[in-house]
């Protein structure tokens, strides 16, 4: 039983939250006060705000969501609020009314009956599993298993058996309650539109809305984290070839309509500012995205820095095992489990930042090449001197794969690599004290060597690729042209030719490029050799004292935490450079969406219908009154008081000396032009051919 005192918290072992008393344990006032506690507050804040939110859905039919499995889960939902009940009834007959333990079992039964209510609005609201149910139901498990553990080291077993009954009832009436939660809903449920109420006329089964969605859709949350929503399609292509057929349908978040309506959105807004910005654009368009995958990296590199801790403490738990100064069979267990779920917490976050970064990056490439290819559509004329083809293609190619690459793949390097210096570099001086120094010199030093290599590799590497080309030039020349080449018996000529290109120019290349790769191949093997090295015989012969004997223990931990520096260092050779290129390709993007587009205000466009009755064949189709038209460069106007009346059916001819501003009409005509006095008036719509030289 409790060994109780007076107060809210009235166990003698108070608040902790570590147990003095029991390996490996939390205080029961901390179990009950402090988790228990705070995860039923929270659920309930969460649940309030999902009431909130699905207040206005639309109604889902019952003949598909109020099937066999929904009763079954809610009737599990209300034996764990039953079993809740039965903790605190219990637990009242145990402990004083006012303490922290009936306290935090009346919230987690107001918890659990909160649970129940949404779970039957969420199933006639979402079509999706509920993620705070998921969530709830999960971790109040986890804290009965907790608090089980407890109460049968406290020996409830033998003093208090409705007690250990009621919270293994709960424990399972829980668990069985997430596995149902987590089932997938009728399939037939996703082919209804969004806006589908249950109180319509219409049959619930459209053909129209049947769609082939992506799973990723109506995932849950614990499928999105694992990436279950994927296996029939590996499990399909282990079977066979993937065909198109085969695939879903693109999710409607990376339609290029959905997903640049946003930025388009966040960039006019730029430009109406005066002081347009495409980095403030693409922050207020993308900016939690790249938080949320910022935040899954946080996770993984702290996360990452308890594995060697662990180690530390598992290595001493086995090196003082079966001594008298061995600690508890408890702790060795305990450090074990750990080790297992930091690694499991490691990979999931690794996982979702790579993924919330390719998703980002994809989105990023669809907005800026939308937004340039509409920028394309608007040039005006003197724009369009200074943007070519090429430069455009450019644009797209280039410069948006650089500026999404950096943003949404590379950006995070730029707190994520200090940060993991600062912690490393922090736990290797308690670790070893300042010998550690020498290991971070030896690595230093080699960064520079590095980078120089990785450097002359890529020059040789783009130098390689321009001789292939020419190489492959002069084969496909050979091909095309082999029956003049044996007409003219030119066949040594050639040879000659490709092995010029293929012997002195490429193979030489390549063997250049051999050398450096083993160059830096043989540098990546002996650095951790070298750092290694350093800093144990540093330590060894210059202090072996500030930290104890050079042993086991010591040598695992420094050398994980050396190798968690090997990336944050090396990453400045990447990282720097690809900012750099970053910033020149934003900029010229940003030059490219903000130079002079047509002025469509100067020409009144109205819509007509050739086939309405109320029209004749003297409709005027295009008409120019009192015109004066210049070029945005152009000082003075091009063309001057321009009067011309096309009508319907007309064929109307422009004649005249080569200059004399026969193109420079048709130009004003589509808005090319800045319109300097008069009106231009255009009923339909315009087919263009331009002149070709």
């Amino acid at each position: 039983m409790f060994d109780l005192a007076i107060g809210f918290c009235p166990s003698k072992e108070g608040w902790g939250p570590l147990s003095p008393n029991r390996p490996v344990d939390f205080t029961t006032c901390f179990e009950y006060g402090g988790l228990v506690s705070g995860l039923s507050a929270l659920f309930i804040f969460a649940a309030v705000l999902r009431f909130r939110k699905l207040q206005g859905a639309p109604r889902l039919p019952s003949s598909l969501v109020a099937n066999s499995a929904f009763w079954t889960k809610l009737s599990l939902a209300v034996f764990a609020l039953i079993a809740s009940v039965a903790e605190l009834v219990v637990m009242i007959g145990l402990a004083p009314v006012t303490s922290v333990y009936t306290t935090s079992l009346a919230l987690q039964s107001a918890a659990a009956a909160v649970a129940v209510r949404l779970h039957y609005k969420e199933q006639f609201a979402n079509k999706v599993a509920s993620t705070p149910l998921l969530l709830f139901w999960l971790s109040t498990s986890v804290l009965a298993l907790i608090r089980l553990r407890t109460a049968i080291s406290l020996s409830f077993v033998t003093s208090d058996p409705p007690f250990i009954i009621a919270n293994i009832l709960y424990m399972v009436a829980s668990l069985a309650t997430m596995a149902m939660e987590s089932q997938p809903k009728p399939h037939m449920l996703y082919e209804l539109p969004d806006d589908y109420d249950d109180d319509d006329e219409q049959h619930f089964y459209d053909e129209d809305y049947a769609t082939y969605q992506s799973p990723e859709e109506r995932a849950n949350i614990f499928s999105l984290l694992s990436f279950t929503w994927m296996t029939p399609l590996v499990e399909r292509g282990f079977r066979k070839p993937l065909q198109m057929e085969d695939t879903w349908e693109l999710s409607s978040m990376y339609r290029p309509e959905v997903a640049t309506a946003k930025f388009q959105h966040n960039w006019q807004a730029q430009l109406r500012s005066g002081r347009p910005s495409l980095f403030r654009a693409t922050m207020r368009t993308y900016g939690w995205s790249l938080a949320l995958g910022n935040f899954y990296k946080l996770v993984r590199d702290l996360v990452s820095f308890l594995n060697p801790i662990l180690l530390s403490r598992l290595i001493g738990f086995v090196s003082k095992y079966n001594t008298q100064d061995a600690e508890p069979i408890e702790y060795g267990y305990f450090y074990a489990l750990s080790m297992f779920v930091v690694a499991s917490i490691q990979a999931v976050a690794y996982q979702q930042h790579w993924m919330q970064n390719r998703r980002v990056n994809g989105l990023m490439k669809i907005s800026y090449t939308t937004a340039i290819y509409r920028k394309t559509m608007v040039l005006s004329n003197d724009a369009r001197q200074n943007c070519n083809v090429g430069s455009i293609i450019t644009h797209v190619s280039v410069d948006t794969q650089r500026v999404a690459e950096f943003t949404a793949t590379l950006s995070h390097n730029l707190w994520s690599a200090p940060l993991q210096i600062i912690v490393a570099l922090y736990l290797l001086y308690q670790t070893l004290g300042w010998c550690v120094f020498a290991g971070v010199i030896a690595m230093l030093i080699s960064i520079p060597t590095t980078a120089h290599i990785s450097r002359s590799m890529r020059a040789l590497n783009k130098i390689l690729m321009g001789y292939r080309d020419q190489r492959m030039k002069i084969m496909n020349e050979v091909l095309s042209g082999i029956k003049i080449i044996k007409l003219y018996a030119w066949e040594t000529s050639f040879i000659r030719r490709i092995n010029e290109v293929r012997v002195f120019l490429e193979l030489s290349t390549i063997r250049r490029y051999g050398i450096f790769q083993a160059c830096f191949s043989c540098i990546e093997t002996l650095l951790p050799f070298v750092v290694s090295f350093t800093t144990f015989g540093l330590y060894s012969l210059a202090d072996g004292v500030s930290h104890g004997p050079l042993t086991p223990q010591l040598v695992f931990v420094a050398l994980t935490l050396f190798n968690m520096l090997r990336h944050p260092f090396s990453s400045g050779s990447t990282v720097v450079p690809a900012l750099l290129e970053s910033i020149v390709s934003s900029n010229r993007i940003f030059d490219f969406l903000t130079a002079s587009e047509i002025d469509f205000e100067a020409i009144e466009r109205k819509p007509y219908d050739r086939d309405a009755p109320n029209t004749s064949t003297n409709d005027v189709l295009v008409s120019v009154k009192n015109g004066s038209f210049k070029w945005l460069s152009a000082e003075e106007p091009t063309l001057k008081n321009i009067s011309i009346e096309c009508k319907r059916d007309q064929l109307v001819a422009l004649i005249g000396r080569v200059g004399s501003g026969k193109s420079s009409l048709v130009s004003a005509v589509l808005g090319d032009m800045v319109k300097s006095e008069g009106t231009v008036e255009v009923q339909g719509t315009i087919a263009y051919a331009p002149q070709q030289a």
